[in-house]
């Protein structure tokens, strides 16, 4: 009993209760869909869905191609080889408050894309008939980028009907 007295009324010494962590908010976590591709050998282009899974994030509405959405990869599907292709820098104004949007769960914000990929004049030739891509979308920060990715092919050549 003397040595419990003891060690309770020493200095430095102390009962600590266990305390539960502490809570903190929930990293967003953003969504992100591209529907109806359109690819004609040089160009894509279709419509860029943007929202969250949890959590909030912000997002410019502006939705600049290769700034906040950029092509990051780029598959031949007949080879599965890696194609070179164009990147059209942009560096748009920096975003306004009325260009920004915060999206919660359940809300999306879309907007029409285009990404010039392949030029015949510049390098020879047409991209390939069918391309697997890779796009990541980038929320503003603190937000971590999101990718998706699709198989575009283009559309046969129909014959002139004569």
């Amino acid at each position: 009993m003397f040595l419990a007295t003891l060690l309770l009324l020493s200095p430095g010494c102390r009962v600590v209760a266990p305390q539960s962590p502490p809570q903190t908010a929930s990293a967003a976590r953003p969504l992100v869909e591209f529907q109806s591709p359109r690819y004609d050998g040089s160009t894509l282009s279709g419509r860029i869905l943007v929202s969250s899974a949890e959590g909030a994030i912000t997002v410019d509405r502006r939705i600049v191609e290769n700034s906040s959405l950029e092509v990051t990869a780029v598959l031949d599907c007949a080879t599965t080889q890696p194609v070179e292709y164009l990147v059209a820098d942009r560096f748009p104004p920096p975003a306004r408050a009325e260009d920004l949007l915060s999206l919660e769960p359940g809300y999306w914000f879309g907007a029409d894309v285009e990404f010039p990929l392949f030029d015949e004049q510049l390098n020879g030739k047409q991209g390939p008939d069918c391309i697997d891509m890779t796009l990541t979308f980038h929320p503003k920060h603190p937000t971590s980028p999101v990718t998706t990715t699709l198989r575009v092919t283009r559309p046969m050549e129909q014959p002139d009907a004569g």
